[in-house]
């Protein structure tokens, strides 16, 4: 029942009843407002979690787009600098191998064979370079006392990420000997590098000391 139409109701009624009995009844006063606003219902659990739950809906794609950002790659002339040992594989190792067949061309001379290139490969172990202050520096390390064979101050002229190319700034301070020839330097990955030899024009291959 609509209770804001009652009132409405009784009186109609009463003044139905007054005119047949020809007596007015007493009118009477509805009650007053009391002046004090009505309770508000306290929130229910659902309505007081809803706010929090939407706060974190919409704090969830910021916190998953943080997650998710790769930091920005390292670029090529950060990832060179340290040390880099010389990898005997690739066409070094295949011009030993070619060398040794020449020297010992007979079939039954492949330990001869086998043995020159263990040679080979036993005195590759101990050369390597480093990239340090902007300088290209190759070592060679023979009965535990490294040696400085060559060290040449180097420009960037380009950083590619994956590749850097470099040019020689002035002399050999070991040779004492000018070098103009270009160097690329390409990142097989952030360990594993491998270049051009201005000289012998092979590749070589070298893998990050740790």
């Amino acid at each position: 029942m609509n209770m804001r139409r009652l009132p409405f109701v009784m009186l109609l009624s009463v003044s139905a009843l007054a005119v047949a009995c020809g007596d007015p009844p007493p009118v009477e006063t509805p009650p007053q407002p009391t002046g004090e606003p009505a309770a508000t219902a306290a929130p229910t659990a659902a309505e007081t979690a809803a706010p929090t739950a939407t706060a974190a809906a919409t704090a969830a794609p910021t916190a998953t787009a943080a997650v998710e950002a790769p930091p920005p790659p390292k670029p090529a002339k950060e990832k060179i600098v340290g040390k880099w040992q010389f990898s005997f594989e690739g066409e070094p190792k295949a011009k030993a191998e070619e060398a040794a067949k020449k020297k010992f061309p007979k079939d039954a001379d492949q330990a001869k064979r086998d043995a020159e290139v263990k040679k080979v490969e036993e005195a590759a172990a101990g050369e390597w370079i480093e990239f340090v202050d902007g300088f290209y520096v190759s070592h060679v390390t023979e009965k535990g006392k490294d040696k400085i064979v060559l060290k040449v101050k180097y420009d960037v002229v380009k950083d590619e990420n994956t590749a850097l190319t470099m040019k020689p700034n002035g002399k050999d301070e070991i040779s004492k000997k000018e070098l103009k020839d270009e160097v690329t330097v390409t990142f097989k990955d952030d360990d594993t590098i491998s270049m051009v030899d201005p000289g012998k024009k092979i590749t070589l291959v070298f893998k990050r000391k740790k």
